[in-house]
């Protein structure tokens, strides 16, 4: 692992430790320890099992998305494109910083373009989970959900996604443009690549792949079949990663607040995409914990965030390095 990549990932697992000490000190009372000592392992072990079904359920989402433009990737394969997307994710900033590894390791089976086509369209379809179930789960609580402490944050992380959004929809728009602008390239290309073959070369692979791109995203989205199916695996991935505080409360002796935590999870997701720290570290500590506070007592919501974080936060990081120094001895170095 190239050390850039060590020093992101010590910064991550720095902030996130630091993070949860800071909730703990200013959290922590005289039943505390009881609280941490009482809860039931099994109910930790099926909150570590419902992450697990989420990594699932996003590796069948891929599948499904790859195998609709043509490509028979392996389940376990998609498995570990998962995991070594989480660990990029999660010590680079933003919560969604993963896309180049997943890119990377799908274009092996897909090719450039149609890998691209994949990993934007879940996105976008993360993105229509997202704008889908919010309003729906707000309107049932009443708006009850005090965002007064993170709402800045919630802004910021509406012009990441409209920008987001916004280079999608250039790219699969913007058809003309997008192919003078490889004209330009080229151009561009030759201050590198003296010989004008291989530059030729090279700007006609950009627009093949590009048209790959643009062809794959309207098969996925005009394919009904295939978008209720993702969408289904999308919907199950999130949700059953969204219910783990709610197991842990349960475990704890308190109500799961089933719908309070999926819509305080949706929005703390939402705040990870800020591009301020590696893997949205910090900032999911603290927003969790602000919104975990309005239902159960602050040296509970404490308990609340770092055992989901040590649940799903570390564990993405562990497994996700394993496969990524898997994937580099079996030759993916170069392309990392």
């Amino acid at each position: 692992m190239r050390w850039k990549w060590r020093v992101w990932l010590i910064t991550s697992i720095t902030i996130s430790a630091i993070s949860m000490a800071i909730i703990f000190s200013m959290s922590v009372t005289s039943q505390t320890l009881n609280y941490f000592l009482k809860i039931p392992v099994e109910f930790i072990i099926l909150a570590a099992v419902a992450h697990v079904a989420s990594w699932f359920f996003w590796a069948l989402r891929i599948k499904i998305l790859a195998r609709s433009l043509g490509a028979n990737i392996p389940l376990s394969k998609c498995f570990k494109i998962v995991l070594v997307n989480l660990l990029v994710a999660s010590i680079t900033p933003s919560g969604m910083g993963g896309e180049p590894s997943r890119i990377i390791m799908l274009r092996e089976h897909t090719g450039g373009g149609k890998a691209l086509a994949i990993t934007l369209g879940e996105r976008i379809i993360d993105f229509i989970f997202f704008a889908s179930s919010l309003p729906v789960l707000l309107f049932i609580l009443g708006i009850s959900v005090n965002m007064k402490n993170v709402e800045c944050y919630i802004i910021c992380s509406a012009v990441v996604l409209g920008a987001y959004a916004g280079i999608f929809i250039y790219l699969l728009f913007r058809r003309g443009k997008m192919k003078k602008l490889f004209n330009t390239l080229e151009k561009f290309i030759g201050f590198f690549v003296k010989n004008p073959e291989k530059r030729k070369e090279i700007a006609k692979k950009i627009d093949v792949e590009y048209d790959a791109f643009i062809e794959g995203t309207i098969t996925i989205f005009k394919k009904k079949g295939c978008f209720a199916l993702t969408f289904l695996s999308t919907s199950l991935m999130w949700i059953v990663d969204f219910l783990i505080p709610s197991i842990i409360l349960l475990g704890l002796g308190f109500d799961a607040h089933w719908i309070f935590i999926l819509t305080s999870m949706l929005i703390v997701v939402l705040i990870t995409i800020i591009p301020i720290t590696p893997g949205g570290t910090g900032l999911a500590e603290f927003s969790g914990y602000f919104l975990f506070s309005q239902i159960v007592p602050s040296d509970v919501a404490a308990i609340l965030v770092i055992l989901w974080r040590v649940i799903t936060f570390y564990p993405n990081l562990l497994l996700g390095l394993f496969y990524t120094l898997q994937h580099i001895s079996a030759g993916g170095e170069n392309e990392e």
